[in-house]
């Protein structure tokens, strides 16, 4: 099981970068989901955490999708229901495509379209998304199910919670808050892979 880190696009900059560098060892992606962010100033930021040691490999392009070709980022996440993965996919073949879903409709538009993956949520009640009723287990085992492609799942995962994932074949599972709202952003990442790792050897 795969653990990505999902950055909140609220963190100052600074901060941001020092608590990527601090988590990267531990997790395996982190999507750069900084919106607020120009093209140019995200291009700078993702070449800032390269330069200081992140590996390419962990890193993943938020929508930006000429950026993984400046950057050598092999991986691009994208919205739901983005039109263009197809087109992505038939120029760049090599590179790794994402996509948010938030239901089984998207999740076969994006399959359908060529994603290499997909992140469904939310699964619990979260923060980021107040007001909105989760989703839950069950819509990602329909998800899952229905699929070929890997599904990473997103939304209000806990340390506590990771176990809940274990026998229903889920590739991985996504947290933002947990880790980039923690006191200690390394420490909820060390944590975080631990519970992981309890799964991974279990199976």
């Amino acid at each position: 099981m795969q653990l990505y880190a999902v950055t909140n696009g609220e963190t100052e900059e600074t901060k941001l970068i020092n608590t990527i560098l601090a988590i990267a060892p531990f997790v395996d992606h982190i999507i750069l989901r900084e919106k607020q962010k120009s093209r140019f100033e995200y291009l700078q930021f993702v070449q800032v955490l390269i330069n200081g040691g992140v590996p390419k490999e962990v890193l993943c392009i938020h929508t930006h999708v000429k950026i993984p070709f400046l950057t050598g980022v092999n991986q691009l996440h994208l919205p739901e229901y983005c039109t263009n993965i197809g087109e992505i996919k038939r120029l760049f073949p090599s590179l790794r495509v994402g996509s948010s879903v938030h239901s089984l409709e998207a999740a076969k538009y994006a399959e359908d379209n060529g994603a290499d993956y997909v992140m469904f949520g939310h699964i619990y009640q979260t923060n980021s998304k107040p007001g909105i009723k989760p989703r839950g287990l069950y819509q990602l085992e329909q998800i899952i199910h229905a699929l070929t492609i890997p599904v990473i799942a997103i939304g209000g995962i806990t340390g506590d919670r990771i176990s809940h994932f274990k026998d229903i074949g889920v590739t991985g599972v996504a947290v933002m808050s947990g880790i980039f709202s923690a006191t200690c952003p390394k420490t909820a990442a060390m944590s975080l892979r631990k519970e992981v790792e309890k799964i991974e050897g279990s199976l």
